[in-house]
């Protein structure tokens, strides 16, 4: 069936190849959801419904609002896409404008997504050790000889005020490098420097420099040492 649905699909959408990546035409964006439905490996066939309305905020990543994005699966491009990424239970969700409801996409056929504001969602291998994989997909962050990426999850946070008890969503983010293809759990500060081969008294200048403390600022913090690990690698 596969077969016959791969001659059906090259005889009627004509794809360019740019670098091994495919560029779809708009004639081909605008068929999206009929090769869904003719292709059902890439819809799980579930309806997405947000169970935990009780909760105050939302279960997404960044918005609420479903926007229009970049879906590659399994090497093919769609584009100008609604997307969004669930970070309770680790989903890619589009639209069905069909059924007029939001559905869960195949997380096992998806490469990465790229969110309106372009925001890279990228598919990864699991962490040893680490128990909030889900799905796999994490923030990429930077894209380099050694990377840098972040996961984030939501949970359910209790607490009480004035008016009672609060239950909400509270988000959690885990940092990670990836080092000769593997994720890497960020380790404690002091142990840092030694895993990125970098000198520790010159990067802290850089980093007094530019105002940046591990607590408040991590991520720019880590981006920083990332991006000055391969640096060091590209003069060596």
């Amino acid at each position: 069936m596969i077969k016959c649905f791969l001659l059906f699909f090259f005889l009627f959408f004509r794809v360019e190849f740019t670098n091994g990546q495919s560029v779809p035409e708009i004639g081909f964006i605008n068929q999206y959801e009929q090769v869904i439905q003719w292709y059902p490996e890439i819809n799980t066939g579930s309806h997405y419904i947000e169970k935990r309305r009780s909760l105050d905020g939302h279960p997404y990543y960044s918005s609420s609002t479903m926007e229009n994005g970049t879906l590659s699966i399994a090497g093919f491009i769609f584009e100008n896409i609604p997307i969004q990424y669930e970070i309770w239970d680790d989903l890619i969700l589009s639209f069905s404008s069909t059924f007029k409801q939001k559905m869960i996409l195949n997380h096992s056929k998806i490469d990465y997504i790229v969110l309106n504001d372009g925001t890279v969602i990228i598919k990864k291998s699991q962490p040893e050790g680490f128990i909030f994989h889900q799905n796999g997909f994490y923030r990429e962050i930077v894209n380099g000889h050694i990377g840098l990426y972040c996961k984030h999850r939501k949970q359910r946070k209790q607490e009480t005020s004035t008016l009672g008890l609060v239950r909400s969503y509270e988000e959690v983010q885990k940092y990670f490098f990836e080092m000769n293809g593997a994720l890497i759990a960020v380790p404690a500060k002091r142990r840092i420097f030694s895993l990125l081969e970098i000198d520790k008294r010159t990067t802290k200048r850089r980093l007094r420099k530019d105002g940046l403390r591990f607590r408040k600022n991590r991520e720019a913090y880590l981006k920083t040492l990332v991006n000055l690990a391969n640096e060091q690698g590209k003069n060596e």
